[in-house]
């Protein structure tokens, strides 16, 4: 059987010092659909993907899901500000059985 991967994902405003700490939190939080996992499990950090700032959500969303990989030991956080709105966009991979 092949795994396949799937994504855990969260945002936040504020700075990148806010994001680590949202993350601190996040990591103590169940999965909503696995009461048996915790949020970003077995990701011992989160860094920025890059010093860019994503115009949407969707890019930002496309550009971490090309680098995250299941083998990652952190997260990853994209900033995004679409002229309303300035926010973190973190994001894990994980494999998944199929």
């Amino acid at each position: 059987m092949s795994n396949r991967i799937h994504y855990q994902s969260n945002i936040c405003g504020g700075d990148f010092a806010h994001v680590l700490e949202c993350f601190r939190d996040w990591k103590s939080q169940t999965l909503v659909y696995r009461r048996d996992q915790r949020m970003f499990e077995g990701k011992r950090e989160v860094r920025p993907l890059t010093e860019d700032v994503f115009a949407n959500g969707e890019i930002a969303h496309d550009a971490l899901a090309r680098v995250c990989e299941p083998g990652d030991p952190y997260a990853l956080a994209a900033e995004i500000r679409d002229g309303e709105r300035d926010v973190w966009l973190v994001m894990a991979a994980f494999e998944e059985e199929a």
